[in-house]
């Protein structure tokens, strides 16, 4: 009875493990046959637009703004791409599909979305941020929108949108646009560009920043001073904030730019408003004098005029034109050079003996003396009817209104408007 008892049990083991390996082989297979359908089906649907993806991206919206991509895979493993940040021509690299943890999107070779990474841009050894590997996460039910994320595990998703007819030439667009916020073809127009928004109690003053494609926007909050500084992303007529900036309730994000005011309109449905430029400053940047140029070791040669100070002031010197100005500074004192500088390499200059900070965010300088190294050339210049006009402006009691365009631990820059007449200012970059 025993041994036919062993019999059972072990007949009943081996049947078993019969089973075991039977089914073994069947949860082996699959998972390998769902993941070669899911990579099949993001394959299928990369593949599917003629015209490709368009997608704006933000390798990283803590310290910087987004880049619109135009996108198009073959079947081969190559993706054609261009992008919105400057005019080039398309370019190649190599991507591939594979499953990790879940179904990844990876760009395998160097490119221009991949420059996000390059350890020799933004911080040191880490690039601006961003990744080469992006997780599929789900695509539209009419497969026109895929939507991924970074593999690393970043907030802001990256959304592929299927590009039309003119999307690859609209891209091309784009560096005009924010050649317009940076400032660099710009008429005579006062310094500040206010947003005003029916339903909003005051306006929002922005400056922009190119290098790092973001803007900061100042404006009183309950009374309050206020700036806020965030990424943006232009678009082929305009430009669209990372996320919407909220008061009263009332929501705004995407602009327009009309070319014939000059100006900024919001395209947010329902709402009214626009962007023009102004010659107050919506509020004040609470120690910006101080943080920019009381600590005595603010200074640059590499500054930008206003439309109006390059007009004005371009025959200041008979031999050569304007090219532009610049300070240095010195010890614990404001800069004790202040220099004009003109397109043969000549340049009138003269010391500042001291400065004054008069408020928050304004600034008087006071003269010291002309330079004798030169001869007296500098003083020459300086006392004839326009030159007297530049001193007179630059040593205005009514001072100059200092304006961030960026922050110190990003490498400080400023604008520097003149009080006695707003459209004359002065970009330190």
């Amino acid at each position: 009875m025993k041994k036919i008892g062993l019999y059972i049990l072990v007949s009943i083991a081996g049947l078993l493990m019969s089973c075991s390996k039977e089914y073994e082989g069947v949860f082996e297979q699959a998972p390998d046959e769902k993941t070669s359908a899911v990579l099949s089906e993001y394959k299928e649907a990369l593949l599917s637009s003629p015209n490709g993806w368009i997608v704006d991206y933000y390798p990283n919206p803590e310290i910087l703004g987004g880049f619109t991509f135009v996108f198009k895979f073959d079947e081969k493993g190559t993706v054609k791409m261009n992008w919105g940040y400057r005019n080039q021509d398309d370019v190649e690299a190599l991507y591939s599909l594979k499953m990790v943890e879940a179904p990844i999107l990876s760009f395998d070779t160097y490119s221009i979305f991949t420059k996000m990474k390059d350890p020799d841009m933004g911080v040191y050894g880490k690039g601006f941020g961003g990744d080469n590997e992006f997780v599929f996460l789900r695509m539209s039910p009419n497969k026109d929108t895929i939507y991924l994320r970074e593999r690393l595990g970043k907030k802001d998703p990256m959304v592929l949108v299927k590009a039309g007819a003119t999307t690859w030439n609209d891209i091309k667009s784009y560096p005009a646009m924010c050649s317009i916020l940076q400032r660099t073809e710009e008429k005579v127009v006062p310094f500040y560009y206010n947003l005003t928004v029916e339903g909003w109690s005051s306006p929002v003053t922005m400056t922009y920043f190119d290098d790092q494609q973001q803007v900061n926007l100042f404006f009183k909050e309950n009374g309050k001073d206020t700036i806020v500084s965030m990424g943006i992303n232009f678009t082929a007529d305009g430009f669209q904030l990372h996320h919407a900036l909220e008061r009263n309730g009332i929501k705004v994000r995407s602009f327009k730019y009309d070319e014939a005011l000059n100006q900024h309109t919001v395209v947010d449905n329902g709402v009214t408003g626009r962007f023009s430029y102004s010659t107050t400053c919506a509020s004040v940047a609470k120690g910006a004098a101080e943080e920019f140029f009381g600590k005595g070791n603010f200074g640059t040669m590499e500054s930008r005029l206003s439309a109006k100070m390059m007009s004005t002031f371009a025959n200041l010197n008979p031999d050569s034109k304007l090219k532009d100005c610049g300070y240095s500074a010195y010890g614990t004192s404001w800069a004790n050079d202040f220099q004009i500088n003109f397109e043969d390499y000549s340049r009138a200059k003269m010391n500042i003996a001291n400065y004054e900070i008069t408020s928050e965010n304004t600034v008087v300088l006071h003269f010291g003396s002309y330079y004798s190294w030169d001869n007296g050339k500098s003083q020459a210049l300086m006392e004839t009817p326009l030159g007297q006009q530049f001193r007179d402006l630059l040593f205005s009691p009514k001072g100059w209104t200092v304006v961030p365009v960026s922050f110190v631990q990003y490498g400080a820059q400023c604008a520097f408007v003149s009080n006695e007449d707003p459209e004359m200012y002065i970009f330190f970059l």
